[in-house]
């Protein structure tokens, strides 16, 4: 998939590695942050996961004009579950909050974060995961140890997206009381970054036939204990539509930039990815010229 991402991607790909052996996604933010040391206040960033995303036939002029109608200097994914559970009340506090602020649609399915793909300004992002370092759990590795025992070590495969949950809750209350300028937006329509894992609920017309849950080997579908809600990990190739070399859910407005296949099973994922590939696209081919590298300021990209 990374060769994928180097090939089709809207951006010049660089591979944020941590060295030694990988112990959750504890280490992928701190990789982020260890990045973000290296890059310009005026750069614009891209993080997105390595294995399970593709990007959808457009260029980086395309992803900037969406990136830039946002407002804010940061964008970060979305998705319509709440995970990890645990910032579940905070959670849906924040999302209440951030719809007058104008920094999200709170009644758009997709409303709740995912660290799965995130796009910013090098100066704000720094300011975010400086803050994330600073303040998370993990300084203190007996207690997260000790709260990974009581709710199960899979925690320790979400962290990352714990602590961008408790640092978006504690920015959104910060600007709420009108003690910070707004950082962050949620893409709430998935404008950028659209996800193939859906809540039955959400879409009944398009998931009627489904059941959520992840299949076992025996073709039984099993509820993840560490959600509350079963999530459609295989929607069927008939709930979206592909133009050229572009896939959307036929449930939301557009064609996302990106897909994200979040969570343990991607069989839909796979499937619009290997839909795509059947018709051309998102072959293996040279990487196309680029019309800015990865890094760059912004007001030369306008």
């Amino acid at each position: 998939n990374l060769e994928q991402l180097q090939h089709h991607a809207p951006f010049r790909v660089q591979v944020v590695r941590q060295e030694g052996e990988w112990k959750g996604t504890l280490d992928k933010l701190i990789g982020y942050w260890s990045y973000l040391k290296t890059v310009d206040d005026d750069a614009v960033v891209v993080f997105l996961d390595a294995f399970d995303v593709f990007s959808n036939g457009f260029d980086g002029h395309e992803l900037l004009r969406r990136f830039f109608s946002f407002g804010t200097p940061v964008v970060i994914s979305a998705e319509e579950n709440i995970f990890p559970r645990e910032v579940a009340e905070q959670a849906e506090m924040a999302v209440e909050l951030m719809g007058p602020l104008g920094l999200g649609n709170v009644s758009a399915p997709s409303r709740y974060l995912n660290a799965g793909g995130i796009i910013g300004m090098g100066w704000a992002l720094r300011q975010i995961y400086d803050d994330m370092r600073e303040n998370m759990a993990a300084n203190d590795p007996m207690m997260l140890m000790a709260h990974s025992d009581i709710v199960g070590h899979w925690f320790l495969h979400a962290y990352d997206q714990y602590e961008l949950w408790r640092y978006f809750i504690r920015h959104i209350r910060a600007v709420d009381e009108g003690r910070a300028e707004p950082l962050i937006a949620l893409d709430t329509e998935q404008v950028i970054f659209g996800s193939t894992v859906f809540v039955k609920d959400n879409w009944p017309d398009l998931l009627g036939e489904v059941d959520g849950g992840i299949a076992t080997k025996e073709g039984k579908k099993g509820h993840s204990i560490d959600v509350d809600v079963p999530l459609v990990f295989d929607a069927p190739m008939s709930a979206f539509e592909t133009v050229g070399c572009s896939g959307r859910f036929l449930g939301r407005k557009y064609f996302p930039i990106f897909w994200h296949g979040n969570g343990p099973w991607k069989k839909a994922w796979e499937g619009l990815r290997d839909r795509l590939r059947s018709a051309g696209c998102l072959g293996p081919r040279p990487p196309p010229a680029m019309h800015f590298p990865f890094v760059q300021a912004p007001d030369q990209n306008a």
